[in-house]
């Protein structure tokens, strides 16, 4: 997805101005400051780079949790992340509703993409943030194995041991604690990772 060159075409600017509602100058200065991120040759980020990012600005951030957050800006899951799909998901994150931002959250846990979390994904994300949680959240929420169950518990509501999008959709407007304390964690790593790629 975008143009993985160092340059922008007239035709990629068109469709991120249509698809984001930022001005031209605005697009070409997000891209200058994602050119610096990576090699500017490509104007992408592999997923090396992109856990690099993430590791420098939180030093406790395990490479499989900057993996799991790597999926939110990898949208056509080929490795790598253009400037088109960095560019949309901000716009998603800052501009988007509550929806489409937690359709971007449930890739993360969805590992396979088969449109379903199963607890074994949902385990091996809750296990990847735990070391995220404060301490008082921990004693309420006992192991990364309980946790999840608890998370399962809270989103699975027709009981068919697996959570759809509208399942987690659902669980979050219910305000659902740990279902809302997860979504929040996710949602502050990724916004973080977007921050230090433009502060470079």
């Amino acid at each position: 997805m975008g143009n993985a060159d160092s340059a922008l075409t007239q035709e990629d600017i068109a469709y991120m101005t249509e698809h984001t509602g930022m001005g031209k100058d605005e697009v070409k200065a997000y891209f200058t400051k994602f050119k610096k991120t990576g090699d500017p040759r490509k104007a992408r980020l592999n997923l090396d780079e992109f856990t690099s990012i993430m590791a420098g600005c939180f030093p406790r951030t395990e490479y499989e949790l900057a993996t799991d957050i790597f999926r939110i800006y990898d949208v056509d899951n080929n490795g790598t992340v253009e400037f088109q799909e960095f560019l949309m998901i901000i716009y998603v994150m800052s501009d988007g509703s509550k929806e489409d931002k937690l359709k971007h959250i449930f890739r993360i846990f969805d590992c396979d993409g088969n449109g379903t979390i199963s607890p074994e994904e949902l385990t091996k994300i809750v296990c990847h943030l735990y070391c995220l949680l404060p301490e008082k959240d921990k004693l309420t929420a006992g192991t990364p194995q309980e946790l999840s169950e608890k998370i399962m518990r809270e989103m699975d509501k027709n009981n068919d041991a697996v959570v759809s999008i509208d399942e987690l959709m659902s669980a979050f407007f219910r305000q659902e604690p740990l279902t809302t304390l997860l979504v929040h964690k996710v949602m502050q790593r990724a916004a973080t990772a977007q921050s230090t790629i433009l502060m470079a």
